[in-house]
């Protein structure tokens, strides 16, 4: 039998987890939601790309600045959901299509903005994904990817990344800062902005967005533990009223095309 590829098992993990996916309030705040906007620059009327846009929340977002919004998503199931939000939203300048991130159903320089938010860690080839991003952006336009980033240290970012797949085992790997920003030197894009944020989680519900079976669950919640002392997954893991917490570092890169 023929080993599915890692888009099949994407689309397997989201097609049994896009509800739960879609109800967490890190996924649909619509604040940091309306800050990606805002910092996209993008003006009403223009041409936007949110690729892996999961269930649209962010594609919506930009279709509600006025601007003609298309989102581009592996999985059916998020593409279903973001349609009939958009149809009970009376949004008419927004779309989804199927697609795969690394090979874009685009011409080249079809869109203003092109933008990535939450999927990065994915991505087994994201300097692939990011080069499809660039080729579609019209010259003078911009690239923006937000996402959790990898901890500098080897071994606190080999723990980290256990933990998520163990949660989400289409996780491939959190990028680092300095990474990501060379990723997009190479894709041709200068940078014009990269600032760092957090977000904070509540462990027994982010688990649930994964959906692991009971004895992963315990083991996920063993590693997060164990990570306490010393911070040793570069979490920031703590005990806080009682439940387990922990801390994602999250980084935005806006890159623009050169004219």
């Amino acid at each position: 039998m023929t080993e599915p590829s890692h888009i099949d098992r994407i689309r397997a993990q989201f097609t049994k987890q896009w509800e739960v996916y879609a109800r967490l309030k890190q996924t649909n705040d619509p604040k940091p939601l309306a800050g990606l906007v805002r910092i996209s620059g993008v003006s009403p009327g223009q041409r936007v790309l949110d690729v892996a846009c999961g269930p649209g929340f962010l594609t919506r977002a930009f279709a509600r600045s006025g601007a003609r919004a298309t989102g581009i998503d592996a999985t059916e199931a998020f593409l279903e959901f973001a349609r009939a939000e958009a149809r009970d939203e009376g949004l008419s300048t927004v779309e989804f299509r199927a697609g795969d991130a690394e090979r874009l159903p685009f011409d080249d320089e079809s869109f203003d903005v092109v933008a990535c938010r939450a999927a990065f860690h994915h991505f087994p080839r994201p300097a692939r994904v990011l080069g499809e991003m660039a080729r579609v952006c019209r010259r003078g336009g911009r690239v923006l990817v937000a996402d959790m980033i990898g901890h500098d240290d080897a071994e606190r970012a080999t723990l980290h990344d256990r933990i998520e797949r163990l949660c989400d085992p289409t996780h491939v790997r959190a990028i680092p800062a300095a990474e990501l920003e060379r990723l997009f030197a190479e894709a041709g894009l200068r940078i014009v902005a990269a600032p760092r944020s957090t977000m904070d989680y509540d462990a027994h519900e982010w688990i649930a967005h994964g959906g692991p079976d009971a004895d992963t669950t315990r083991e996920i919640l063993t590693l997060l533990e164990d990570a306490i002392d010393g911070d040793r997954a570069g979490l920031r893991v703590r005990r806080e009223d009682g439940r387990l917490r922990f801390t994602h570092q999250t980084g935005l890169v806006i890159g623009e095309r050169p004219r």
